[in-house]
């Protein structure tokens, strides 16, 4: 039990757990009162709300799901799908609740007027994307879905952006069609809406789960390069790794640093550069993601 229950195993699940209270907060104060319907298991939900509320409708789909997924993917996938799972609904249902309180105590029928629909996209596409990226970051899902897409992989060989956009077109198309106003008029706004939050949602995610979004990937040929090599070990702290390289039009002999840097050390490093050899060539990528010695093992 210790080693399963160890630190490292405590801390993802307490991330996870976070991440997944995050998304079931911004479904239950940001989309389930605004009729939003942005895809997955949670749109539907929205769209046969009249029928079975939200959360219960939610935790049956999402349990059904998990069972196709034990018998076709395995008890690996399953094990590793249940949590979230089966907590996101679960976490929707006290949140429903404090909503309808809440709304309960300000008199009114919601807690931001509907009139304000671009601030409820934005915070609730920014709550969403926060807790997805941690929960994926640290190993975890929030099911629905992805089971559906896994099983299309392994048997059909559909990558998961065709099978990811094939699901949520058709729910937030059937939201479109299903979901309407008081007047049974379609809501052209809602659509928009709905595009724009699952566009910023995804941003936040990538943002969060690609942890090395804001490293630059520093590459650098010069006549200095040993002074050069010798300040980013010295001042930085940083692994240099120096590869051989040949001139395309003289054929000369040369080497090239490597070097993986925050960006506010890049231009520290970029004044360094300057400073001993102002002809040096050097050019800069965006390290979308980084691991190792100094960027994740110091964290375990």
């Amino acid at each position: 039990m210790k080693k399963i229950f160890n630190k490292k195993f405590l801390k993802e699940y307490t991330f996870i757990s976070f991440g997944v209270f995050l998304v079931a907060l911004s479904f239950s104060f940001f989309l389930d009162p605004y009729d939003l319907v942005i895809g997955g298991v949670s749109g539907l939900a929205i769209i046969f709300k009249h029928i079975l509320d939200t959360s219960t409708f939610m935790l049956i789909t999402n349990g059904l799901l998990l069972v196709l997924g034990l018998a076709a993917l395995g008890k690996e996938f399953f094990i590793k799908t249940a949590y979230g799972s089966l907590l996101f609904p679960l976490m929707t249902y006290p949140l429903n609740a404090l909503y309808k309180y809440l709304c309960e105590l300000s008199g009114h029928d919601h807690l931001i007027n509907t009139n304000d629909m671009l601030l409820i996209t934005v915070f609730g596409a920014l709550i969403m994307g926060l807790g997805i990226g941690i929960a994926i970051k640290h190993g975890g899902t929030t099911g629905g879905t992805e089971v559906a897409q896994s099983i299309l992989y392994k048997f059909f060989r559909m990558p998961y952006s065709v099978s990811l956009f094939l699901f949520d077109g058709i729910i937030v198309l059937l939201g479109f069609i299903f979901v309407r106003d008081v007047n049974g008029n379609l809501q052209f706004t809602n659509l928009l809406y709905a595009v724009i939050f699952i566009y910023l949602s995804g941003m936040v995610t990538d943002q969060i789960v690609f942890r090395g979004f804001n490293k630059r990937a520093v590459h650098i040929i010069s006549e200095k390069n040993e002074e050069i090599k010798k300040k980013i070990l010295e001042d930085f702290e940083r692994g240099v790794t120096q590869i051989h390289a040949i001139g395309g039009y003289t054929g000369a002999d040369r080497s090239k640093l490597i070097c993986v840097l925050s960006t506010s050390e890049f231009y520290r490093l970029k004044m360094i550069i300057n400073e001993i050899d102002p002809k040096a060539f050097y050019y800069v990528v965006r390290a979308n993601e980084v691991g190792g010695e100094g960027f994740t093992y110091n964290e375990m």
